[in-house]
């Protein structure tokens, strides 16, 4: 055995995985355009290629454009436009087989004569269960994931056609009438099939076989010859109308300058999809086999070989599927601005929005956004003249209200209604709540103070902005508790109220500048502070789990981070908490809120990024890097602890087999005997489930404060070196102009944390890691224009 794993331990996967599922990204533009007229009429129209092949296997992606803009000049007071553009957009992607955790490292793909390896464990099904169902169906259940690669494809084609026409009258000196009116068509139809051999076929055609016994002549309820064929057909309108009048008008010197703006604008966004599934399908014949879908969704097959419900196997019913959605607005809106002696500004605006998104109640729909504001140019005054440093300082200050509304389809003033198909209906028909309308449902409202500083210095070498600001949320939009007995534990509601307060930082400057080198620097930084100052609560917070569970809570950030406070292992190698003050236990559902710790919150307090270019002769070199600080993350620690009928097969053997894949590296840090509990703080493994819960509660440890991480990052982003080639040699060759590029991408400069995670990648709340294999990357490109 000792051997065995030895000779394990010398296998990895990693260049295998590199060299089969993994490849090198290429993107490719073409674009020719064409552009003429007189004054009374012009045009532009470009014709626009792109390719972009991603860094998977069997993935294509091609985009074709075609543009035309059109400018007719009737006379002095008259000017008309229309933009047309046609977009067309085909993509084409072998099955996508996911290089998970599933994949033990010591696992190839290819054995040495390059033959695929079979990896039946990832099916889920322990040897002796795999071929009592085989045997029995007739049918392998085998699993190949470069086999399974290649048993399927989904292919998409989708056409958007716009058009957008626009006028201008001069109706009097100053002022003139804008009309935007734009209108977009789009079709896409996505095809995916997989065969009659791909493993979820297979699975599904097992699931529908009965056969008691391996001599048994097995009876299918689903085709085993053709695959199942879905198409999917998605249709979108929208149309935009906007109308406006701008007076515009300076006086005496444009010592004096007013502009003033009112319009209307309405959207109308509608979307209609629908999908088909059919089964036994024949791509060339073109031909499926009908189902009896009331009896496969109604009472199922009984006893059948893999039953994927209790004793037997029912079949969804999603044969058809259709979706609609539509959102429309209107706004109207107004602006007024006057400025004395380019110095002095002053402005002011106003906006009212309704939208079918919110409630049908007038208090919900009528409330207008607004803001005034005023700029003083400090540095034109007479008495900072002789300041010669100083070339520009500007002050700001701004009040308003802005709003927010939900995201389309997730909030509705009525019920929102579903088809539902089921053979337990009466007529198989019926409808379902989707989503339970919320007639009080309104715009989230935000309150901003800001004021700012422009300025400039040394000749305008360094120049930025900084920015203060306060802003009070009311009526926050998201998921709103609501008694349970309506059926639903959330609906999309107002649900409380927060404050921000920060400061944003932008520096520029221009540190070398001479002809044959250059060295410029950019700067951002963002400081946020927030607190949650009420929240709409249906029941009070009156346990710690509750507590635990929350990313809203008053007096704390949003998106907050509460924990258990660890108090170590037992002598059983149990997770203990600490309660009533530094009380150790590990008694289950006994923490209060008051036991619980606040760590942070998962955004980041400080944000930004630096950026350094230079420019030597015909070479140039960018460095961009970005930051986040003072925010937490959760680690992903090892989450077995017993054993189970889903994890069964790992420890101990059972019907499933490697379900959840390789085991996480903590597992062998665990308390495994009596003292262990001084060395290490990741709990026992119990065999028997049962007792492992009776006893004990894991998510002490999962959850508690000594696995919430600093999730502080500075990374660079990106390193990009250039060359242009002289314009004489390109000219030479035909060409106006050629620049190539090398870029290296995603190298990370420094982390607050010690676990190797990665946490742009890292999922904070669920404490899983994201980091792609293909993370660091290094371009080359050329562009040319002729």
């Amino acid at each position: 055995a000792s051997k065995s794993l030895d000779s394990l331990s010398g296998i990895n996967n990693i260049d295998q995985i590199r060299d089969i599922w993994y490849r090198n990204a290429l993107l490719t533009n073409h674009t020719v355009s064409m552009s003429g007229g007189t004054k009374a009429y012009s045009f532009y129209g470009s014709l626009a290629y792109t390719g972009n092949q991603s860094n998977r296997p069997g993935e294509t992606n091609n985009t074709y454009k075609l543009n035309l803009r059109q400018d007719v000049q009737v006379n002095s007071a008259v000017h008309l436009y229309m933009i047309s553009d046609l977009t067309n957009a085909v993509t084409s992607a072998q099955r996508t087989i996911n290089i998970d955790n599933r994949f033990l490292p010591y696992q190839l793909f290819k054995d040495a004569a390059g033959n695929n390896l079979s990896m039946p464990y990832v099916g889920y099904l322990s040897d002796s269960t795999r071929l009592a169902y085989q045997n029995r169906s007739r049918i392998s259940l085998d699993y190949n994931p470069l086999d399974e690669f290649n048993n399927g494809y989904t292919k998409s084609n989708a056409i958007t056609a716009r058009i957008t026409t626009g006028i201008t009258l001069k109706l009097l000196k100053g002022l003139r009438f804008e009309g935007v009116y734009g209108y977009l068509k789009g079709a896409n139809r996505t095809t995916s099939l997989d065969y009659a051999n791909s493993y979820p076929v297979r699975v599904e055609a097992v699931q529908f076989t009965v056969a008691a016994t391996p001599a048994a002549t097995p009876v299918y309820a689903l085709p085993v010859n053709g695959g199942k064929y879905t198409v999917t057909n998605t249709n979108q309108q929208n149309w935009t109308v906007r109308n406006q009048l701008i007076y515009d008008q300076a006086w005496k010197d444009r010592q004096h300058q007013l502009i003033l703006l009112a319009g209307q604008e309405a959207q109308n966004q509608f979307s209609l999809s629908n999908r088909s599934i059919v089964r036994g399908y024949n791509e060339l014949l073109q031909t499926y086999s009908p189902l009896d879908y009331v009896m496969l969704g109604s009472t199922g097959v009984a006893t059948p070989v893999m039953a994927n419900n209790i004793g037997r196997s029912i079949l969804s019913f999603d044969f058809f599927n259709q979706n609609e959605l539509e959102t429309r607005f209107t706004s109207y809106y107004g602006n007024a601005a006057y400025t004395f002696k380019r110095k002095y500004s002053f402005n002011g605006s106003i906006r009212i929005d309704q939208s079918n998104l919110f409630g049908i109640d007038k208090s919900a729909q009528n409330k207008p956004v607004w803001s005034i504001g005023t700029k003083w140019v400090m540095s034109d005054e007479d008495f900072m003249r002789d300041i010669h440093w100083l070339n520009k300082l500007a002050v700001r200050a701004t009040y308003g209200i802005t709003g927010n509304s939900p995201s389309p389809g997730t909030g509705s003033s009525f019920d929102i209604l579903s088809s539902q198909n089921s053979a337990f209906l009466p007529g198989g028909v019926g409808l379902r709540l989707l989503t339970p309308g919320n007639r009080n449902l309104t715009w989230e409202m935000t309150k901003t103070i800001n004021i700012g500083f422009d300025f400039s210095v040394l000749k305008n070498r360094i120049s930025g902005t900084i920015d203060l600001y306060s802003k009070k949320t009311s009526d926050l939009i998201g998921d709103q508790a609501v008694n349970n007995f309506t059926g639903f534990t959330t609906i999309i509601g107002n649900f409380g109220n927060m404050q921000n307060k920060g400061i944003e930082l932008s520096i520029q400057s221009v540190n070398i500048n001479n002809k044959n080198f250059g060295w410029n620097s950019f700067l951002t930084l963002g400081f946020n502070k927030n607190r949650v100052t009420q929240i709409n609560t249906v029941a009070p917070i009156v346990t710690g789990l509750q507590k635990l569970n929350q990313r809203f809570f008053t007096g704390h950030p949003a998106f907050v981070v509460f924990a258990y406070q660890f108090a170590g292992l037992d002598t059983l190698g149990d997770p203990m908490i600490y309660i009533n003050d530094k009380q150790a236990t590990k008694q289950r559902n006994i923490s209060l809120p008051s036991d619980i710790a606040f760590k942070g919150t998962y955004q980041p307090v400080w944000s930004g990024g630096l950026s350094n270019s230079f420019r030597y002769k015909q070479f140039g070199l960018s460095v961009n890097a970005i930051y986040n600080l003072g925010h937490v993350m959760r680690d992903d620690v090892a989450t077995f602890y017993s054993d189970n009928f889903t994890f069964a097969g790992r420890l101990s053997r059972g019907p499933l087999n490697f379900m959840q894949g390789n085991m996480h590296p903590d597992f062998l840090n665990r308390w495994m005997s009596k003292g262990d509990e001084q060395n290490t703080n990741i709990p026992s493994y119990v065999g028997n489930q049962t007792v492992s819960v009776t006893r004990r509660d894991i998510d002490y440890y999962r959850r508690a404060d000594l696995n919430v991480l600093n999730a502080s990052f500075i990374k660079i982003r990106d390193i990009t070196l250039s060359y242009h080639l002289a314009q004489k040699i390109a000219r030479k060759a035909g060409m106006e102009s050629v620049t190539f590029r090398v870029q290296l991408s995603n190298f990370m400069l420094w982390k607050a944390n010690k676990e190797g995670i990665d946490p742009e990648f890292h999922d904070a709340i669920s404490a899983t890691r994201t980091t792609p294999l293909n993370q660091k990357t290094m371009t080359v490109g050329m562009h040319i224009n002729f």
